[in-house]
């Protein structure tokens, strides 16, 4: 067989001419042949076979066509995941293609095999072109020639042995392929047993397996149940303990420094505000009708507030074995009977020795005529002292509690006025009784505050007697003095009212708000006019803005201010103060509540925030104790 290659064209196989039939004359081709008896000549004896399986192979039927190429799919894919599976593959490949020739049996393996040998044979022919073309790239136009005739690049002539010998080689190939085959089959017989067998034991084992974890499961639960019982019964029974120290809790005095639950009444410190709410109104309407006001506890001048003693000894009292936060009508009864025990009021004189031209301060005044209205029985005639009264220069005091000795005189309004009458209006907080000539202009003076200087006397001083009025504040002390309590609530008591106890109530978030608020203004402006405006504060428009951004709504001026936190019982004492609370501070006689003039706002660590002055601003300063109305938390 000789190769030709022509230009870039595909490599042709040329091979000899058609056998013929030898008559003994004349050579006829294989057509009119084929009636014909003669021997055939020049045929080898492969070929024949070869046809001859051709020819029986035709009538031969495959069956399951598709489930033998499966099959030998899955061989493939199985022999990948064992060792030696390489070589499996190969041979199954062979086989395959061995068997497929030999009884034309188109199955999986013998149709891979041909793909396999057509990309094989392309593959060579392919790299025959190229080392053909880089040949005779590197080749003369003589050498090409020379390579044309049937040479190589060293001369040598090409022989057809090779392909002989590879022709040669091909004739046991059909029946080693077919040897291969039953090899390959049986192997994938007993591949596929043992797969089948790996599959029904995995399987066993995992019904083994749950049916093991199933028993196991039932064993632990019944084993496991008293346990289980045990556990819910301990924690039901921590549950039952729980509540029921949590009713104790609430059932004892100390339940007034826990979160209250909801009861649908009132907190009891609510109640209690607006029973100081009602005294304190009192007690200011007995200010303004010129009484002064003393407290029976102070400290540094400034009342000290028993708002937490009070309910303290309430909580003591009835907070023992009920719940004494719930505000019902007895509830209420109960803390009114403690409140009025430790708060309450009454008149009081004091005597006072004074200087000719000092002040006697404010005083209230009223006016009189000597007509029966005004007078009585006394009507029409003289005076206590045996005068005739004159418009202008006669006062009355109270016989039974005068405010300065009789003959005493007293400079008010620009007018000298001397004492020369009496009467009985103590009691109602007046100082003195002004002689008009007419009942009309008595009425027309009406009540009156006005200050009052002491003119002269018989010596250089003179006895002022004060009417006023005593606030009796009682603290937890005092209240433990009137023995009212048995030891263990006075020891309930004691522990409660402790400092430190006491510290622990938490004092609310609107102050740190204010407080923190007021860090900010530092540095700002002062002015009276322009108060409200951005940048621009006095004293009580500082404290009244910054409430205002914490929620919380104050009066205007420090006095009103005071009067407000007075009222509803936000006073406190100096020991427990926390940022956010007020000071007030009285610097003048302004006639305003308490002459409240100043207030601060206490910012924590001995410091205060305040408007000072117009030539300091809004400025931080060491609390100052001097001059102290009272302290206060508005909220």
């Amino acid at each position: 067989m000789k190769i030709r290659k022509v230009d870039d064209k595909p490599m042709v196989i040329h091979t000899k001419r058609k056998p013929r039939l030898h008559t003994g004359k004349k050579a006829v081709t294989g057509k009119k042949a084929e009636n014909t008896s003669a021997a055939v000549k020049g045929r080898k004896p492969h070929i024949g076979i070869r046809d001859k399986y051709t020819e029986s192979g035709r009538s031969v039927k495959v069956r399951n066509q598709s489930l033998k190429t499966m099959a030998a799919a899955g061989a493939r894919a199985g022999a990948g995941q064992i060792e030696g599976g390489e070589e499996i593959k190969e041979s199954l490949d062979l086989a395959a293609a061995a068997a497929a020739p030999a009884a034309d049996i188109t199955s999986g393996a013998g149709k891979l095999y041909r793909r396999k040998k057509t990309e094989n044979k392309e593959k060579k022919e392919e790299k025959k072109r190229v080392r053909t073309d880089r040949s005779e790239s590197g080749l003369s136009s003589h050498a090409r020639e020379r390579g044309s005739k049937g040479k190589d690049r060293n001369g040598r002539k090409h022989s057809g042995k090779k392909d002989s010998a590879k022709k040669k080689t091909g004739k046991g190939s059909s029946v080693n392929g077919a040897v291969k085959g039953r090899m390959v089959d049986t192997f994938l017989d007993a591949f596929r047993t043992e797969r089948q067998e790996q599959k029904d034991l995995i399987t066993s084992t995992k019904s083994a397996a749950k049916a093991a974890v199933l028993l196991l499961a039932k064993q632990a639960a019944a084993a496991l149940t008293p346990l289980l019982l045990a556990v819910f019964f301990v924690a039901a029974v921590a549950g039952i303990i729980v509540a029921a120290i949590l009713a104790a809790i609430y059932n004892l005095p100390i339940a007034v420094f826990f979160p209250l639950p909801d009861t649908g009444y009132d907190n009891p410190r609510t109640v209690l505000s607006e029973y100081y709410r009602d005294f304190n109104s009192q007690v200011i309407s007995q200010e303004e009708q010129g009484y002064v006001i003393t407290y029976r506890n102070s400290e540094d001048g400034v009342p000290i507030s028993n708002f937490n003693d009070t309910l303290m000894v309430y909580m003591v009292k009835y907070g023992t074995g009920q719940a004494a936060y719930v505000m019902d009508d007895e509830g209420k009864k109960h803390l009114k009977e403690v409140f009025d025990e430790m708060n309450y009021c009454d008149s009081s004189n004091s005597k006072t020795q004074i200087s000719a031209g000092a002040s006697l301060g404010q005083v209230v005044t009223t006016g009189y005529c000597n007509c029966s209205l005004c007078c009585g029985k006394w009507a029409g005639g003289h005076t206590a002292s045996g005068t005739v009264p004159k418009a202008g220069h006669t006062l009355a005091v109270d016989a039974h509690s005068p405010k300065v000795p009789m003959g005493t005189e007293i400079v008010m309004n620009g007018k000298t006025y001397k004492v020369e009458d009496t009467g009985n209006f103590a009691r109602d907080g007046i100082d003195f009784d002004i002689y008009f000539d007419s009942h009309a202009a008595a009425l027309a003076w009406g009540r009156r505050k006005v200050e009052a200087f002491l003119a002269e006397g018989d010596e250089n001083t003179v006895e002022v007697t004060v009417s006023g009025t005593l606030v009796h504040n009682l603290t937890y002390e005092d209240y433990l003095a009137l023995d009212k309590l048995t030891e263990e609530q006075k020891g309930w008591l004691e522990s409660m009212m402790d400092d430190e106890m006491q510290d622990s109530v938490p004092a609310g978030a609107g102050g740190q708000t204010a407080a923190g608020l007021a860090m900010t203004k530092i540095g700002c402006r002062y002015s009276q006019d322009k108060r409200y405006q951005e940048g621009y504060y006095d004293c009580s428009s500082l404290v009244q803005r910054l409430y205002k951004e914490a929620g919380i709504d104050l009066p205007a001026t420090a006095a009103e201010q005071g009067k407000y936190c007075y009222v509803n019982a936000m006073i406190i004492n100096k020991k427990e103060l926390e940022p956010g609370d007020l000071i007030f501070y009285s610097y003048e006689e302004n006639g305003e509540f308490r002459n409240i003039s100043h207030v601060a706002v206490y910012v924590g660590d001995g410091k205060m925030v305040h408007a000072a002055s117009s030539s300091r601003g809004v400025v931080l300063d060491p609390l100052r104790t001097n001059k102290v109305v009272f302290y206060a938390r508005p909220y």
